[in-house]
């Protein structure tokens, strides 16, 4: 190889006008950059007798009169008509000997390249975290991209032009506001169609990312790029948002509260309260608390219901805390062991179930009447409690049916 001809190949003159043209070339060889996803070889003056090199992970795509004459995969070619047949048809070489000719060289890396992307500005969305209307809320987003070049007749074709070489960091700047554009799209369809909230949407960032690559795919692939892998890192709010602001606020005061309900009920549960004890406390204090002469004669008889249902808790508490030398508490005697126990229904809402005993305290207090609604085990339905041959007594020794309660 003489002098001029290695300096040819030295990538640095496009123009073709100096003393690298009065030769062939001998050698095509990659010169570019690392990052380069596209490098042109300066020079056409090729031969049949060039030699070009094409390194692995590289194409290399010859051009002839603007038209794609063929491409070299990884390996060292010699230019003859017999290893290239399509420029025998396109610039019409003859068979045997060194003829020269003109062409293009283009080299095309292929070798996967990780980017990273971003959702530029943020997207509203709507969070479902405090209801079905949903809150708009900014969101940003953040991710890797994974491509490589899988057509490279296409990417020079319908990207590259005729530039002479192309940066992957080039690349993806160009292509940034685009993949920024449809990430937005695919998250705010993410979230309208599941109806997450920002608290849970990490868990469904490898959902979104397959969503998103669909629509990513569609686009490249007109470019004859492949998106190999695509995630999705984190989606995350604006903490300057003041409805995030809100619904932070309000989720903080949702689970401290759970936390004191939590912390409650196990209270309840070292002083031996259950869940059905619970709730009969509940429906009494509900029905004490409505309007109207019903419920302030709940109201009055309040403090005897919880105290025929705590009693049992209440001096079981005070005992261990008073200690043994201490007089026990005296509290309302249990029911009887298989004795009959009654439902009632006040004010719309069920308490009990009743003993005997109680249930007299009750007609005392006239929160219990002839047509209040009783149940026990073994009626069929409810019924008013003066057609029950139990509680017959009860109202006979207060001398029947009480009186109207006087208007307020």
């Amino acid at each position: 190889m003489s002098w001029f001809n290695k300096q040819r190949t030295d990538g640095q003159t496009y123009d073709g006008q100096g003393e690298e043209r009065r030769g062939f070339i001998d050698v095509v060889q990659y010169n570019g950059e690392a990052d380069d996803l596209l490098w042109r070889f300066p020079f056409d003056n090729l031969s049949t007798k060039t030699r070009v090199v094409v390194q692995e992970g590289q194409e290399a795509v010859f051009f002839s009169g603007g038209r794609m004459a063929d491409i070299l995969g990884p390996n060292t070619h010699t230019l003859s008509t017999g290893n290239i047949p399509l420029l025998q048809k396109i610039v019409n070489l003859p068979f045997g000997g060194e003829s020269p000719f003109k062409a293009t060289v283009c080299y095309v890396n292929k070798t996967v390249r990780v980017c990273k992307w971003g959702t530029q500005g943020g997207t509203t969305v709507n969070d479902y975290s405090l209801g079905d209307e949903g809150t708009a809320i900014l969101v940003g987003a953040f991710g890797n991209i994974s491509l490589r070049i899988e057509d490279s007749a296409s990417f020079i074709r319908e990207y590259a032009g005729t530039l002479h070489n192309i940066s992957a960091s080039e690349f993806t700047e160009k292509f940034r506001e685009q993949v920024s554009s449809l990430m937005k799209s695919a998250i705010t369809k993410f979230f309208s169609r599941q109806r997450v909230s920002i608290f849970d949407i990490n868990s469904y960032l490898f959902d979104i990312a397959r969503a998103a690559q669909e629509d990513l795919d569609r686009y490249f692939e007109r470019f004859g790029i492949k998106i190999t892998d695509f995630s999705v890192a984190s989606i995350s709010p604006r903490e300057d948002d003041p409805n995030y602001a809100e619904i932070k606020a309000m989720k903080t005061k949702a689970a401290s509260s759970d936390i004191a309900s939590r912390a409650e009920a196990r209270r309840l549960a070292r002083m031996g309260v259950n869940y059905q004890t619970e709730r009969q406390l509940d429906v009494m204090q509900t029905a004490a608390g409505n309007e109207g002469a019903s419920g302030n004669m709940m109201g009055a008889g309040l403090g005897m219901g919880m105290g025929m249902a705590m009693g049992g808790v209440m001096g079981t508490a005070m005992g261990q805390t008073a200690g043994a030398m201490q007089p026990a508490a005296q509290t309302a005697p249990p029911p009887l062991p298989g004795a009959t126990m009654f439902h009632v229904y006040v004010n719309g809402a069920q308490a009990g179930p009743y003993a005997l005993q109680q249930l007299q305290q009750l007609a005392q207090q006239g929160m219990l009447t002839p047509d209040t609604l009783v149940w026990k085990q073994g009626l069929p339905n409810w019924v008013a409690a003066s057609t029950c041959p139990d509680l017959i007594m009860i109202f006979q020794q207060h001398g029947g049916t009480p009186p109207p309660p006087p208007m307020p």
